[in-house]
């Protein structure tokens, strides 16, 4: 049985439910698919932790481990908000425009919602890059058998940042004033660069 999206957090959702929404109903999108891809990924980052913390204690390991969950916590609802900031875009498309006043009510109402659907994945585009920066930390404390582990979150909370800042791009012209859009556009641009520079301290040497 599929479960609404508009009522259930995609986290209840069996998996092949989650996958078959996002082949066949408008949302679930790309965007709460880089969420749940980036949760998936700082967890393997996070699964060489706790099995290396389960052989040998080490405060700094566990020091690791705590800001990772913290930080999985804050990463995971972002595919629900991902959800909710298109479900307001649509709302505001559908709103009324016969007369003046409902012209100007429905334009601010889609600028709100645009601007909603621009900070959510910028938000969590901005935690993946924290959980990259984590990922790197971790790498001395993994041992050799969850390497490879590790470095496959690494590339998907990567791809999550280049997938989930196609969202930015989505909406930018929606959002009015046009410093509002160019701070998007600066922020969407330096996010992505960073996840670039960041993705190349896991990449293996030429063999």
């Amino acid at each position: 049985m599929t479960h609404d999206t508009a009522h259930d957090s995609i986290w209840q959702m069996p998996l092949d439910d989650f996958r078959d929404a996002l082949a066949l109903k408008p949302m679930p999108g790309c965007g709460a698919a880089a969420a749940v891809s980036a949760s998936l990924g700082l967890a393997l980052i996070l699964k060489g932790l706790h099995l290396g913390q389960q052989h040998a204690q080490s405060d700094d390991r566990q020091a690791l481990i705590d800001e990772g969950e913290a930080l999985k916590q804050a990463l995971s609802p972002l595919a629900d908000e991902d959800v909710a900031a298109f479900e307001a875009m649509m709302d505001a498309l559908k709103r009324p425009k016969r007369s003046f006043d409902e012209k100007a009510a429905r334009r601010e109402a889609i600028q709100a919602a645009a601007s909603r659907a621009v900070q959510v994945p910028l938000d969590t585009a901005r935690r993946c890059l924290e959980a990259l920066t984590l990922g790197h930390q971790a790498l001395s404390h993994i041992e050799a058998q969850f390497e490879s582990d590790a470095t496959a979150g690494a590339y998907l909370l990567h791809a999550a940042v280049q997938s989930v800042l196609l969202n930015v791009n989505a909406n930018l012209e929606a959002l009015g004033d046009e410093q509002t859009k160019q701070n998007a556009r600066a922020a969407q641009n330096e996010i992505r660069e960073q996840s670039r520079a960041l993705i190349q301290g896991f990449e293996a040497p030429a063999s």
